[in-house]
């Protein structure tokens, strides 16, 4: 088969969530790189859980997770280029965050706080938060790149 026939599809595997990082580590140590089946191995942070294998053929990926520690599903499903865009182009926090969220502060001297968001300031990324875990209201300007979105969310 020339180079030219080969056309490499983009499969997902399901994997133990936190355990991506070795199940795509014994991935690579089994591939045969010779064969030339297997282009690459990749995970994404949004997409826990998953595993992206971008190869010819399923059945041999099959083969290649059969047995494999934290590997979970049956059967590997083909996904798309498109399906993934939205999770490979990363925004910055800062177009992800609204006023009126709850963020958690992920680095800093406030680190593991949780605060309400009450003013974006695009200019200078930062985000003015009021602390919910504050006995009195007390805005405090945080960088943007501090904050995460929390999952859960609170009516005002």
């Amino acid at each position: 088969m020339s180079s030219a026939e080969k056309r490499f599809q983009i499969f997902a595997v399901r994997t133990t969530v936190g355990q991506e990082k070795n199940v795509a580590r014994l991935l690579s140590n089994r591939i045969d790189e010779a064969s030339g089946e297997i282009a690459s191995i990749f995970i994404l942070p949004a997409l826990r859980g998953y595993v992206f294998i971008e190869g010819l053929d399923r059945d041999r990926i099959a083969l290649l997770t059969q047995g494999m520690m934290h590997v979970k599903s049956r059967p590997i499903t083909a996904v798309s280029i498109e399906e993934l865009k939205q999770h490979i182009i990363e925004r910055p926090v800062i177009e992800t965050i609204n006023e009126g969220e709850l963020v958690e502060v992920i680095a800093g001297p406030l680190r593991g706080v949780t605060g309400r968001v009450l003013r974006i300031d695009r200019q200078k990324n930062s985000v003015t938060i009021e602390l919910t875990e504050s006995t009195y209201p007390l805005p405090i300007s945080v960088p943007a790149r501090h904050l995460r979105p929390t999952k859960q969310q609170t009516t005002a």
